[in-house]
């Protein structure tokens, strides 16, 4: 919701910076039913991996940093 709701007021060229997109390599297994920390990490990396409106690149420097720009 939040990149949402930033996205809308970045210019068009402007950068978005997420951190800890890798979750100490969690987010590349199932998660536990009770971990809604991974589950929503991972559903953010889907959702901006899956959008037009940018690009994109994980940096993997400890849990990870993904750098977003708005086309």
């Amino acid at each position: 919701k939040y990149f949402e709701m930033v996205l809308d007021k970045v210019q068009s060229g402007g950068y978005i910076i997420a951190d800890n997109t890798l979750w100490s390599g969690k987010v590349l297994n199932s998660p536990a039913p009770d971990d809604n920390y991974t589950k929503g990490i991972i559903e953010f990396n889907t959702a901006i991996k899956n959008d037009n409106r940018i690009e994109k690149v994980i940096l993997p420097l400890r849990d990870g940093m993904t750098l977003i720009r708005k086309k």
